[in-house]
């Protein structure tokens, strides 16, 4: 059984390692270049502002995955995504989004996924 106290140090521990993890995704969104989506010619092409193309998509799926790449590929997503985690990583019991944003993590492989599930 666990007790309420070792419930709030691994709380404490998990939004340690959340914020640890929102200063990497803002480090990788730092350096993202700032770009534009180009769908005027035969290609769907992501390019700097400046003109090179960085990123051209083919196949069936290539508008949905360059939409998807303007969604979240972006300097200032990943900024604000790095914020948005770093603002629901709190050792608090009940913090909107931290579950959402623990999910989040785990999924983009950051945060290692539970081993078992219990029943709430």
């Amino acid at each position: 059984m666990v007790t309420k106290y070792e419930r709030q140090l691994e709380r404490a521990e998990e939004a340690k390692r959340m914020r640890k993890h929102a200063d990497e995704v803002h480090a990788v969104g730092s350096r993202l270049p700032f770009c534009r989506l180009d769908a005027t010619g035969d290609e769907i092409v992501i390019r700097d502002l400046d003109g090179p193309p960085l990123v051209t998509f083919h196949g069936m799926y290539a508008a949905e995955m360059a939409r998807w790449f303007e969604l979240i590929g972006h300097r200032t997503a990943g900024m604000a995504l790095a914020e948005l985690i770093r603002a629901c990583a709190s050792s608090a019991e009940h913090v909107p989004g931290r579950e959402a944003a623990l999910r989040l993590l785990q999924e983009m492989k950051l945060e290692p996924k539970p081993t078992r599930y219990r029943r709430r």
